[in-house]
């Protein structure tokens, strides 16, 4: 990245170590992709709420994943359970947490990777490989030109490509210890830029291992319990096959290999109880072919990408499988609960935008997508058959034989299998007037399907026919299909006082495919539950302003914003651990934003970033179930109310060439619950947290030195809660942050 968008981006990202190299006293532009337009645009041009994060600021941390993106943008926030075990929130638009096996809780925070769809709901994938030029975060809905995964915001990883005529690469090493229970971390990442044929093709490949201790002590035998182990890589070529032509095409694959970062409450801190390994295993390859031709007043740009992911999660369900078949008596049974996903999408996208410097500037386009999920779920308990067999007096009794589990000693299995389909049309214009005032519309039109196969037994999936007093009944089946088709229109109006200084609004709508219930049986549950929940969707109001002041030293950009949400896809977990989707209520999501960054001297930065959220139900919600209906006024759960970042940074040369930098960051997430309300029940506090982070990095020459420290003051503790229901539990299961890891990194450039 040249000198100047390096700079840029680190001057205008939220929370990022701002001044990168001291050589101005200015704060130039960054510029990015995510009107979707012909060219680059200046960020600051651009009418909506937008962060941008310069990797640099994440890796000179040991950082990179989407939790450490969430820091750095208040707007943000991030429920982690393990490695690719995530739940994305922005602006308060979220009604449930990480429910691992809900294959139906379809994404309100888009993921792409360039172009690339890779949003997958409670388990966005954990990539350290993708060589970042940025992180574009678009805070409100981008249903225009996005799609229906939008509705709450977008991620958008832009990957630096091959260069054409240099050879040059990278190579970077890091070592950290973590406190508590924690050890030694380490790392290497590598990358290397070949060209093929001068001003025709390059290659640019990447690489990355590492092995990050864990630091939740199991108390049943005293193993460390959520070690990490990841390795990964990427190969992108370019060719330019033509003046007009450019053809871009990637392959990045990665396995990791982890635990979960549970703890009980009732435990220790940083402790669990779990008679076996709890693991995780998530295998992921993307693939990627981008197009782009120069059609002279235009450009067509072609995407296809195809992405398939297996992950298996592994956690102890001694005290459901105890609680609920055995009445919570000694002994506990050693259960293994497994979620196994099969993911398999592609998505093809062509876009048209317009080149050239008239007062009209529109980009149109088509997207398809086709994809399937196969989860399976099973509970293996060793000696489940016998003890069953001696308490329920069922002389023989086999989980396989008698209630048709995948194996003996297994008292739940299950399949859920969709297949969805999606194709839509889009297009957006903006007419400038007077060289001031910037007038956009947009719409998208789309189409949406889903169909839906389920099959559960063994002895807790064969409930269709059962009651709790005679608990043997048929395996559940369930066939299923949802279509749902719309517009989302935008409108937007920009006006610049002059070339620093804009205002704008926006009205926009988002929105949310529908899907398909699994069944919850009537006479064990005593609930109807629906078969099906339609979409819902929200219109967003937005104004704000950018600017930038004292000769280009500081930026200003503000934004506030009113969201109704109608048709809220609630969610309900009922006390026999059944659950189901239905259409219930409105939420009002109300906040403003803050973005700021102070460029003091050529060598001394600061910048401040702060959201404010209020959203809350703005009427009742009767779900069916008196003590699961959400109160009028009641705040929405995993949403803090207010969150902040502050950063500085400054640099002193050393001996005339070298350069020695301290850099700090301080972000503060407010307090967020696990539910509406405390009369729902599973309704926990998930506490605040104050995450400090700070490095000294010293750079010689084509070397860097950097001694960093994360989570110093141990202030960020807890990323999620799960409500205890059981008795016989040690307390909630509360999910723990990595505590404080320090560390040295070394990077060379050649």
């Amino acid at each position: 990245m040249s000198k100047r968008i390096y700079l840029a981006v680190a001057a205008l990202s939220a929370g990022v170590a701002i001044a990168a190299e001291p050589d101005t006293d200015n704060l130039d532009k960054v510029e990015v992709t995510a009107t979707r337009a012909a060219t680059a645009v200046d960020v600051q041009q651009v009418p909506a709420a937008i962060s941008v994060i310069k990797p640099d600021s994440l890796t000179r941390y040991g950082q990179g994943n989407l939790t450490d993106i969430a820091n750095l943008v208040p707007a943000m926030s991030v429920q982690e359970q393990g490695p690719g075990v995530n739940n994305i929130t922005m602006r308060g638009l979220v009604v449930r947490g990480i429910v691992p096996s809900e294959v139906q809780d379809a994404s309100l925070v888009a993921v792409y990777i360039d172009d690339m769809p890779v949003t997958l709901k409670s388990g966005n994938p954990d990539l350290k490989v993708l060589d970042l030029e940025r992180v574009e975060v678009l805070q409100g809905p981008q249903g225009t030109l996005f799609g229906a995964g939008a509705m709450a915001g977008a991620v958008r990883q832009i990957t630096q490509k091959p260069e054409l005529n240099d050879v040059f690469g990278t190579v970077e090493a890091v070592g950290s210890q973590t406190s508590k229970f924690g050890g030694s971390n380490h790392n290497l990442r590598g990358m290397v830029n070949l060209p093929l044929q001068d001003d025709v093709a390059a290659l640019r490949l990447t690489a990355y291992t590492g092995k990050d201790a864990g630091y939740i002590r199991n108390r049943y035998n005293g193993a460390i319990t959520n070690g990490v182990s990841t390795n990964q890589g990427r190969a992108a070529l370019r060719i330019k096959a033509s003046r007009d032509l450019v053809i871009d095409a990637s392959v990045t694959a990665s396995n990791i290999k982890g635990g979960i970062n549970d703890a009980y409450a009732g435990l220790a801190p940083y402790t669990t109880f779990a008679l076996i390994p709890q693991t995780s295993n998530d295998n992921l390859q993307l693939y990627n072919v981008g197009v782009n031709y120069e059609l002279g007043g235009a450009q067509l740009v072609s995407s296809t990408s195809y992405l398939h992911r297996d992950t298996l999660y592994v956690t102890s369900a001694q005290y459901p499988a105890t609680a609920f078949i055995f009445g919570g008596k000694d002994p506990l049974m050693k259960a293994a609960y497994t979620i196994g996903n099969a993911v398999k999408d592609f998505a093809q996208e062509f876009r048209l935008s317009s080149r050239g410097d008239g007062p009209f500037k529109w980009t149109a386009g088509a997207f398809f997508e086709a994809g399937k999920r196969d989860t399976r779920q099973d509970e293996p308990t060793e000696g489940f058959d016998a003890r069953f067999a001696a308490t329920h007096n069922f002389p023989g009794y086999n989980s396989q034989t008698n209630d048709l589990a995948f194996n003996p000693d297994d008292f739940f299995s299950g399949q859920q299998n969709t297949r969805s389909r999606q194709a839509a049309l889009f297009a957006e214009g903006t007419y400038t007037l007077w060289d001031k005032l910037d007038l956009t519309a947009g719409v998208r039109l789309f189409r949406g399907t889903q169909d839906f196969d389920l099959r559960f037994t063994g002895l807790f999936g064969n409930l269709v026919g059962a009651t709790p007093t005679a608990p043997v009944g048929q395996p559940e089946l369930s066939n299923s299909s949802a279509t749902s088709r719309g517009a989302n229109p935008r409108f937007a109006a920009a006006y610049r006082l002059d070339p620093d200084h804009m205002l704008y609004t926006s009205v926009g709508k988002g929105f949310r495919y529908g899907g398909n219930n699994q069944p919850v049986p009537f006479n064990f549950c005593g609930v109807n539950a629906p078969s099906t929940f339609a979409p819902d969707s929200l219109w967003n109001f937005e104004a704000g302003t950018r600017n930038t002041l004292f000769d280009h030293r500081l930026t200003l950009n503000a934004s506030a914003y009113l969201i109704d949400w109608k048709d809220v896809q609630v969610f309900n977990k009922l006390p026999c651990t059944y659950y189901f989707t239905q259409n219930a209520g409105k939420i009002r999501s109300e906040g403003l934003e803050l973005e700021t960054a102070f460029k003091i001297s050529r060598r001394a930065s600061v910048g401040l970033s702060a959201a404010y959220n209020h959203a809350y139900a703005t009427r009742t919600v009767v779900t069916g179930i008196a003590a699961q209906n959400i109160p009028q006024g009641s705040r929405v759960p995993y949403a803090p109310r207010i969150a902040a970042t502050v950063n500085a940074s400054y640099y002193l040369p050393v001996n005339g060439v070298d350069e020695l930098g301290f850099l700090a960051s301080y972000a503060h997430r407010g307090s967020a619950y696990t539910n509406f309300a405390a009369a729902q029940g599973s309704y926990e506090e998930i506490p605040a947290s104050n995450t400090l982070n700070a490095t000294v990095t010293y750079r010689h020459g084509a070397y860097e030195f950097g001694l960093f420290g994360t989570n110093l003051t141990n202030g960020a503790k807890v990323s999620d809660v799960t409500a205890n229901t059981i008795a016989i539990q040690p307390g909630n299961l509360v999910y723990m942050v990595r505590p404080r890891t320090v560390g040295l990194r070394v990077k060379a450039r050649f």
